[in-house]
């Protein structure tokens, strides 16, 4: 017998009764709170920068339901289904039609065997989804791209997304030199700004500056010492909009023509 949500094999209450999943029509069960489990960080990650195409959604098999898009399909292992909804953003849930109930094991830090099983069904099913219907955006801030867009026009230089355990972060770098000029990403605000009390995260601009600049610079509101890089030579900027375009267009300007040899 297969461990229900509560982790102990033969604890659960009665099976109920769960109707069987169509593309149209599902009925939702409220899931158990448990203080270990990941609500919804799976699908942050997965779809963090991405933006879906209803369209294509429908073309992939989901439905209006309940003010949403739905679609439910079987997982590749036995009375597993998953169903996933989309309403501006995506929430996956899978239940398990033998015992009548949710399952959401797969989703405690540190899953093994079944459960680990599971999760990666799971992540592979919305992975395609990502695949086939949502468009990568990069970057989650209309500055960022607007930045990104001026950093192609004027140097030639387009993201590289170098490192697969930080899928959001990436580095602008001089053609000719190979040296960076800048470095996106996304991070906890307070990481950046100590004095913040939120830990939301935001875009930030890492920017390359000679060290003369550094105190004038740090004066402005939006810029802040550098994350994760020489805090003498770099500066972390916010993207929310405090620090204008065209301020930032300049620095950049800067430290591209900085890392010529």
């Amino acid at each position: 017998m297969r461990a229900c949500a509560s982790g102990i094999a033969g604890a659960c209450p009665a099976a109920i009764s769960l109707p069987r999943l169509q593309k149209s029509a599902f009925t939702f069960l409220i899931p158990q709170k448990s203080a270990t489990l990941r609500p919804m960080d799976i699908e942050e990650e997965l779809f963090a920068n991405y933006e879906a195409h209803e369209a294509a959604l429908r073309a992939y098999g989901f439905a209006e339901n309940g003010g949403a898009l739905v679609y439910g399909t079987p997982l590749p292992a036995p009375d597993l289904k998953l169903v996933v909804s989309y309403d501006g953003s995506f929430r996956g849930r899978v239940f398990d039609t033998a015992m009548g109930e949710e399952y959401s094991n797969f989703r405690r830090p540190g899953a093994t065997g079944f459960s680990a099983e599971v999760l990666q069904m799971f992540t592979d099913a919305l992975t395609d989804i990502r695949t086939k219907c949502c468009r990568n955006l990069f970057f989650r801030s209309a500055q960022m791209r607007r930045l990104c867009v001026f950093i192609r026009e004027s140097f030639g230089s387009g993201p590289e997304f170098l490192w697969k355990k930080l899928p959001v972060f990436a580095a602008f770098r001089r053609k000719e030199s190979g040296k960076w000029f800048a470095l996106a990403g996304a991070v906890p605000r307070s990481k950046v700004d100590h004095d913040a009390s939120s830990d939301e995260k935001i875009e930030v601009l890492n920017i390359k500056i000679e060290k003369t600049r550094l105190a004038g610079l740090l004066a402005h509101k939006g810029i802040y010492e550098a994350y994760h890089m020489n805090k003498k030579s770099w500066v972390s900027v916010i993207l929310d909009g405090t620090v204008g375009d065209e301020e930032i267009q300049a620095l950049l300007k800067e430290a591209y023509g900085s890392v010529q040899k």
